[in-house]
């Protein structure tokens, strides 16, 4: 893989289908939540292509789409998805993809920031990064509980930024940023923030045209092939 000259000082990086595996947790945490609700077969089969549409989009606002703008009710079903999935990750089914711990120390070494951020509540990402270790492997942290828009926005991306500029005495600009996901979402956020790399990941919910057509300025295999290009 040829590289991509840029001067980059952080990365920011989406979790589950890109750092995490996902293999169903979503779709199967979100037909927990479901379940009071009583949806038809037919209704459920619509709600999960909906999940499975909007991968990498802030929960909440998933939710309240599918209640039909019924916040009570969505937060209720939010609620109940945020036990399901951390009863998941706290069972063992989420792991980091092959390589990922070694690639974090890797750009650690060679002086550039790691930012992780995702579609979670907060109460979802510490959950994540305990169990997978990775509390002194990354710099900052961002769930979209966090911000005033989900993804596709740039505010997570944006807030990143501000979180490694003032917690390290950093001046990073977008231009000197790379971001990874294996959403639409994630490379329509990339583009909105201006950033200099948006590498779409083949591991997760993306394939490689709608990845490319939403924003990827380049296409991997896994996220640990980053290095190889900055």
């Amino acid at each position: 893989m040829e590289s991509i000259v840029r001067e980059i000082e952080l990365v920011v990086l989406d979790v589950a289908g890109t750092t995490a595996t996902d293999d169903g947790l979503v779709v199967k945490a979100f037909t927990t939540a479901m379940e009071p609700l009583a949806p038809s077969k037919e209704r459920l089969a619509e709600m999960i292509h909906y999940v499975n549409a909007t991968m990498g989009q802030r929960k909440i606002d998933v939710f309240t789409v599918l209640c039909d703008g019924d916040i009570s009710q969505a937060n209720a079903a939010h609620d109940r998805f945020v036990e399901a999935y951390s009863n998941l990750v706290a069972e063992g089914f989420l792991a980091e993809f092959d390589g990922v711990s070694e690639f974090f120390k890797e750009l650690r070494a060679r002086g550039i920031g790691i930012g992780i951020t995702t579609g979670f509540p907060r109460s979802i990402l510490d959950f994540i990064i305990e169990d997978l270790h990775w509390g002194k492997l990354i710099d900052v942290s961002v769930a979209a509980s966090e911000v005033a828009a989900g993804r596709p926005s740039p505010d997570m991306i944006e807030r990143a930024m501000d979180l490694y500029n003032k917690g390290y005495g950093k001046s990073v600009s977008a231009g000197q940023v790379a971001v990874a996901g294996d959403t639409e979402s994630d490379m329509q956020a990339g583009v909105s923030a201006g950033v200099s790399i948006i590498a779409g990941v083949l591991s997760g919910a993306g394939t490689k045209a709608q990845l490319e057509a939403t924003g990827a300025t380049v296409i991997l295999d896994s996220v640990i092939e980053l290095c190889e290009i900055i």
